[in-house]
């Protein structure tokens, strides 16, 4: 109770300044950040053993390195994870965040937001032979549970198109490449990584430009750490060659290039 008292105090008396000192002295320099429990290579990923890797946790570790600080990677659900980290406020962080998902959860709420830790494409993931289609001659699309297809909401909405939702990128991918779905809205980034490994099917789906599709910016977001996440900005500024290195090295950047 002192503890929490003499912090309180801190943040009362030293404005930002004491804020940040405060927050690394609650934790020790130990953070956990909520991240989706999904195998979505080469972004990120956690594996059998419940181990999160890929693209982000290399970014997030290289960050962690360079201020002592250690991270606790705490795999969840996607609707789990905003559970923990909005309503029951057990996270310091989560990643991947963006102001815009979920809106509904986080109405009210004073979140502060990283900039951009990676942009990728995300849209229709079609067979060969169907793309080009107009968005009026598809009927059924399929996403992973806890994803929202924005791109597609007018449709939806109308009832002109059906959604399926289904618990992994795997699976989704599977139902259409065996036509039980006319498209898959997921990462193109994903589905191509996927596409060439697990399912042993390169290109046997393709990215439709023609049809709906949009960036999708991945940040980092608190609740109660702003100043972590502005030393993070500074290091997403000061390390940019070397971020280039490794997105090139994960293949990131490259999706959508077999259908433009």
């Amino acid at each position: 109770m002192l503890t929490k008292t003499l912090l309180c105090a801190a943040l009362w008396l030293g404005g930002p300044l004491a804020a940040a000192h405060a927050c690394e002295a609650a934790r020790g320099g130990k953070f956990s950040i909520g991240v989706e429990k999904l195998q979505y290579l080469p972004l990120h990923t956690v594996d059998a053993n419940n181990r999160y890797g890929g693209y982000a946790r290399e970014v997030l570790d290289a960050f962690a390195a360079q201020h002592g600080y250690t991270f606790e990677y705490v795999p969840l659900p996607i609707n789990r994870l905003y559970s923990r980290f909005l309503s029951e406020r057990t996270l310091d962080f989560k990643y991947p965040d963006h102001p815009q998902w979920r809106e509904d959860l986080r109405a009210g709420i004073q979140l502060s937001y990283s900039k951009v830790v990676v942009s990728t494409e995300e849209g229709a993931m079609v067979l060969p032979q169907q793309r080009g289609k107009r968005l009026a001659d598809l009927r059924t699309l399929g996403t992973v549970l806890g994803f929202t297809p924005w791109p597609y909401k007018a449709a939806i909405d109308s009832h002109a198109l059906k959604v399926s939702t289904v618990g992994s990128t795997d699976s989704l991918l599977r139902l259409v490449l065996g036509g039980h779905l006319d498209a898959a809205y997921v990462n193109v980034d994903v589905a191509n990584h996927m596409l060439a490994g697990d399912l042993k099917a390169p290109a046997g789906l393709v990215f439709d430009p023609g049809l709906p599709h949009a960036r999708s910016d991945f940040r980092l977001s608190t609740l109660r750490c702003k100043e972590v996440v502005e030393q993070f900005n500074r290091f997403l500024q000061r390390e940019q060659g070397m971020l280039q290195l490794l997105r090139a090295s994960h293949g990131i950047g490259e999706a959508g290039s077999n259908g433009r």
